[in-house]
């Protein structure tokens, strides 16, 4: 019995070790804290309500290079100071209209790592549901990234979330299978 215990416990170690390979996909999201853990923003009413928000990436098997996004703001929402990693040798556009950024080539973002791009100051003026959501760059598309590899080939980003606004942002599966499930990673 302690032998087939062993042999279980093993199995689990070793194994476990296929379950933390970086995901094949690029992710994006746009979240409230520093943790990427949050992604809602609720006006408690009054004043307009200060908040940062973030722009994670998870890189993909290849790495992040460069990556290129734009942001799209609804109306109740002042957009103010955005700061970029400052590990980012270049910045082309705006969040709002299009966005392009690049690591040095010797700086890497390393697979299976959420790394920031930028962060902004905003500000959310009115108890109002919306969203401020990720879109494609308007002259480059995506969101996209750029990998680590030779040459720098461009891969498709999915969007992990958006940043909701006066709303918890839950998301229903009533009908989801298994199958479903697995393909989103």
């Amino acid at each position: 019995m302690k032998r087939v215990l062993w042999a279980i416990m093993l199995l689990f170690v070793f194994s476990s070790a296929g379950f933390a390979q970086p995901p094949d996909t690029a992710y994006v999201g746009l979240f409230t804290d520093i943790n990427h853990t949050t992604f809602s923003v609720m006006h408690p009413g009054g004043a307009p309500l200060p908040f940062t928000m973030y722009i994670f990436w998870l890189a993909p098997a290849v790495g992040i290079n460069a990556v290129e996004f734009m942001i799209v703001y609804p109306a109740n929402i002042i957009a103010s100071t955005v700061t970029p990693n400052p590990a980012i040798t270049v910045n082309l556009g705006s969040l709002s209209a299009g966005m392009s950024s690049a690591w040095g080539p010797e700086d890497c973002q390393a697979a299976g790592v959420w790394v920031e791009s930028h962060h902004q100051a905003c500000f959310l003026m009115n108890m109002d549901q919306t969203i401020i959501e990720l879109a494609p760059h308007p002259t480059a598309g995506g969101p996209q990234i750029a990998s680590c590899e030779l040459g720098y080939p461009i891969y498709p980003a999915k969007k992990f979330t958006n940043l909701c606004l006066n709303s918890d942002c839950s998301y229903a599966a009533p009908n989801t299978t298994w199958g479903a499930i697995k393909s989103l990673f």
